[in-house]
């Protein structure tokens, strides 16, 4: 008899057990579809009834989180995208459009030989400008292909640094510029790939020298096992959100003052250090602008 009580009561517990299952169950389902319907924005709400279900509705959670974070970053690259394009389009139009007008100019009866050759001449410089903006766009998007390796091999960074250095002293000479280079007494050494580095230095001296004409300064350091490379120069014209965006590709810094785009340079850098697994950063302090790369310093014995 007493059998047949606890039998009947535990199956009474079972059924009342399995249908809280079932309700939670078709409440997280019903959830779920005002979720994927766009009904809500609300994640999972649950009954703790039962720790399976439990972990269920945490893990359903975690996804939905996981959902709105690649969510807001494919939002995201989907407007700096359309950005790029429209700052391209633009970048490439204007060169074009001055092209054909100069040259349109030129053609006219009534020009005289000085002023065609003039015009001409104006006309080749917006060309070579076209064809530097549709290089550096090509080599961007080969850095960033991930079919591009880049070499691993112990090179040394003050070498290099110098070597680019004495390369660039006819276009500091034109500018009558000259930088300030502090260079340490030793050699740093780094593990990355030779020409990527030349190619991340000249494009930070080369735009350094164009939007610049104040000092510039040059350092080299190495510290807490990394190599530190610094080009400092003044840019009072600068505000921190040109500072903070000056990676981005095709961004227009400080347009209304001088109407120069930061083009591609900076983002092929930009491109180059993450491939080299390096950092770079850009500050503003007091007027002056400091871009640091950072590479992982190797010891003067390595073999």
């Amino acid at each position: 008899m007493y059998a047949v009580i606890i039998l009947s009561f535990m199956t009474v517990l079972l059924l009342s057990r399995l249908s809280a299952l079932k309700k939670e169950v078709k409440k997280i389902s019903k959830q779920l579809h005002f979720y994927n319907s766009r009904k809500t924005n609300k994640k999972i709400d649950m009954a703790l009834i039962d720790k399976d279900i439990e972990n269920l509705g945490l893990e359903i959670n975690k996804l939905i989180d996981l959902y709105v974070t690649e969510n807001r970053k494919r939002v995201r690259f989907e407007d700096e995208h359309k950005q790029a394009v429209a700052n391209m389009s633009h970048d490439l139009r204007t060169p074009l459009t001055s092209i054909l007008g100069y040259i349109q100019m030129a053609e006219a009866e009534d020009v005289s030989d000085d002023e065609k050759n003039e015009l001409l001449s104006i006309a080749n410089n917006r060309a070579k400008r076209l064809e530097t903006l549709l290089r550096e766009f090509f080599e961007l998007s080969v850095i960033e292909s991930s079919d591009h390796q880049l070499k691993s091999e112990r090179i040394n960074l003050k070498e290099i640094t110098i070597d680019v250095l004495m390369s660039f002293y006819d276009r500091f000479n034109e500018k009558n510029m000259e930088p300030i280079i502090n260079m340490p007494e030793t050699d740093v050494f780094i593990i990355s790939d030779d020409s990527s580095v030349k190619r991340v230095i000249e494009n930070l001296l080369s735009n350094t020298i164009t939007h610049s004409n104040g000092n510039i300064i040059i350092s080299l350091e190495e510290k807490n096992s990394k190599a530190r490379l610094m080009v400092q120069n003044d840019a009072h014209s600068l505000t921190e959100e040109d500072v903070n965006r000056m990676f981005d590709r095709f961004y227009m810094a400080d347009q209304s003052r001088s109407g120069r785009s930061t083009g591609l340079g900076l983002s092929i850098v930009k491109s180059f250090m993450e491939k080299m697994d390096g950092t770079i950063s850009g500050h503003l302090n007091d007027g002056q602008l400091s871009i640091i790369c950072e590479w992982r310093a190797v010891e003067n014995k390595y073999l």
